[in-house]
């Protein structure tokens, strides 16, 4: 679990400031509370999108869910190199997992 929270923590990092202006163009400026659960609501739908359990991540379902995820920011307009920095970090972090973690 905690695997999965450093996701929903990195794709936090990276794309807050794009939620946020999304909510804004729609006419309301979401609190941080609000913005950490779409956020989170992202992530979950990556977990569901690849076949992965969001409450029971193994190694492979995170490394598909990152995936979803480096692809839906890169279709937001995230700068790539933020994309590569957050994918490598995990990277990391999934490479000294087991493989049924």
């Amino acid at each position: 679990m905690v695997a999965r929270e450093l996701v929903v923590q990195c794709f936090l990092q990276a794309q807050q400031e794009t939620f946020r202006r999304a909510s804004e163009r729609m006419g309301r400026a979401p609190s941080d509370d609000e913005l950490a659960k779409m956020i989170e609501g992202a992530v979950r739908l990556a977990f569901r999108s690849t076949k992965g359990d969001f409450d029971h991540p193994t190694k492979k379902t995170l490394m598909a869910a990152v995936q979803q995820l480096a692809a839906k920011a890169a279709a937001m307009g995230t700068p790539p190199d933020v994309i590569e920095d957050h994918r490598s970090e995990l990277g990391r972090l999934f490479a000294a997992m087991p493989d049924e973690a």
